[in-house]
This record gives C-alpha cells, structure tokens and sequence, in this order.
C-alpha cells in the first residue's frame, strides 16, 4: 500500500470525517470518496479551485521564490 493510500485510509476512519476530494491545479476530481458522489466531488473541486488561486496568490506576494504544494481544508457542515 502506497504512502497516499495509508494516510487516506487513515483520515476516513477519523471521527467526524464524511469524506475527502483530492483534486488537481485546475481543479478536476482526482480521487474521492468512494461513497461520495462524482458530482458533490466536483462541486467541492470547483470551490477549492477558487480558493486555491486565491491562496497561491497570497504565498506569491509574499515571497514570489515560493509556491503552494498543497492546501488542506477541514470544514464543518452547518445546516
């Protein structure tokens, strides 16, 4: 089992976890959870994406040498 595959089967079975969406810089759907549908997935991505622009703007101004690898969100629904 790869290191990806550990550190998810890790995360889903933490309490309060409802899934995960791994996407990519333009913001397709490159892995979710399984139970997750294609489309709340990419509804998610589509937000992300945004978000990610957003925040890779910020790391470049303030050092434009740097550059966003990743960005984890944790959130809770409200209803």
């Amino acid at each position: 089992m790869s290191q990806v595959e550990e550190t998810l089967e890790r995360i889903k079975v933490l309490p309060g976890v409802e899934g995960y969406v791994i996407c990519d810089k333009q913001g397709l759907v490159l892995r979710r959870l399984p139970s997750m549908t294609q489309g709340q997935a990419e509804v998610y991505a589509t937000k992300m994406h945004g978000l990610a622009k957003k925040a890779r703007g910020v790391v470049r101004d303030l050092n434009p040498k740097n550059e966003l690898r990743y960005l984890r969100i944790r959130a809770k629904k409200h209803e």
